[in-house]
Parts: C-alpha cells; structure tokens; sequence
C-alpha cells in the first residue's frame, strides 16, 4: 500500500471517538467529526488509489465532477453479473431494525470521509456494491447520541444486508466475517482498502464498546459480507 494512502487513512479513524495522541483527527465533546479517511480516495505515484479508484483534483465532500455522484463507480471497474449501474441509494439491515437512505459522496476537503448525521455514506470512489472490487459504506456509531450504525455491531455472521439502487433494483449480501479493529491497523488493512477480485461489501462504524483514551475510543467496527 503507498505511504499516501496510510496518511490518508488518518482522518478515518477519528469519528465516534479515536485516540487523540494517535494523530489520527478529533472528536468534539458533541460527537461530530469525521469518520473515515480514504486510503482508496488517495492516488500513489501512479495516481492510482488501493482500490484502483482515482482522485479527482476537484473532488469534494457531497458530490463534485467526477466523485461518482453522476452515477460512475469513480473505480473503472467492471460490473459483476446483475450488478446495477446506478448509484446505491438505500441499505437494509433488518435483522437489527435497518432500513435507511444512503447517501453517495466523496472525501471532504480534508481529504476525509464524513457522513452526515443520520445517514450513511456510500463512499462513491469505492465501486458499487456488487462489482468486483471492495465497496465501503460508512456511518456515525454516536453524534449528539446514538446515530444509524448503533446497532452494526449486533449482526451476525449469516445476517442478510440488501442495497438498493436508484432504478429499482437491489443486491443481497451475506455477512460473512465481522472484527474490531485498532484505528491504526485499519489505516493499512487491505481488507477494507485492499483489492478484491470478487464482490465486497464493508460497513465501518467506531466501536463504541472499545477502550476510550482521551475521549476517543480506539477501534473501529467493521462488518463483511458477499453476495448471495
């Protein structure tokens, strides 16, 4: 993985809580900040990301030319078979009481991934849920309380995850592998930033249950799963 990319990754581990001598961002006392930086948002000497996407110099938080808010992956990869080529536009989880919008968007100015309250992020330079490839879907654990991946942490493996699209269709996934991890290692885990040459859905929230240093707490949550 390039340098750049753990640099980036930074920010991700901020939001919900994270370690404030870890350099890894804030986390105001009203839990607002920024939950995930975006390894795959950052190009190497190649302009190239670690998840094959490309940084577009005017990519901005909440959907500028190029981020895929037009609908593109922003990955260049290939649609898996009965994969939709509209953006993903909601995420049901209903084993733990799920069904909310989603909402596609870039990295902010700060070169960060930071949902809104209330709503989860297709990170839109991740490809689409479904294509080969890793597609990153975020979401605050707490902000002023408890937010939309409260819960995250309460699937299990086998549980049902759907997306749904713009047109109409959707795509079943599979839980198949869920983990708390360190802030740190997340930074450079190929698993979420990595490359997959088969279909992968990540859900990244903080872990609420874990150690709190300095009024952050030191892990993020992170869900898997496949397609059905």
């Amino acid at each position: 993985m390039a340098a750049a990319a753990a640099v980036a990754l930074l920010g991700l581990t901020s939001a919900c809580g994270g370690d404030s001598d870890s350099g890894a961002g804030d986390w105001s006392t009203q839990g607002q900040g920024t939950l995930l930086p975006s390894a795959a948002a950052t190009p190497d000497k190649n302009g190239v990301g670690v998840n094959g996407a490309t940084r577009e110099p005017s990519s901005t938080d909440g959907g500028s030319a190029g981020d895929g808010s037009d609908g593109s992956s922003g990955s260049g990869a290939k649609d898996g078979e009965g994969t939709s080529q509209a953006v993903p536009t909601r995420l049901e989880m209903p084993t733990i009481g799920f069904d909310e919008n989603l909402i596609s968007r870039g990295v902010n100015s700060s070169g960060e991934i930071n949902p809104p309250a209330g709503v989860p992020q297709w990170y839109n330079k991740s490809v689409k849920p479904g294509q080969d490839g890793i597609s990153v879907i975020a979401g605050h654990v707490m902000y002023d309380g408890p937010d939309v991946f409260y819960k995250l942490d309460k699937l299990s493996v086998g549980d049902v995850v759907t997306v749904e699209f713009g047109d109409g269709k959707s795509r079943t996934f599979k839980v198949y592998a869920e983990e708390s991890v360190d802030k740190r290692k997340l930074q450079t885990d190929p698993r979420v930033w990595g490359s997959s040459s088969k279909p992968v859905l990540a859900l990244i929230t903080c872990d609420a249950g874990s150690r709190v240093v300095g009024n952050h707490h030191v892990s993020n949550y992170v869900v898997w799963a496949s397609p059905v």
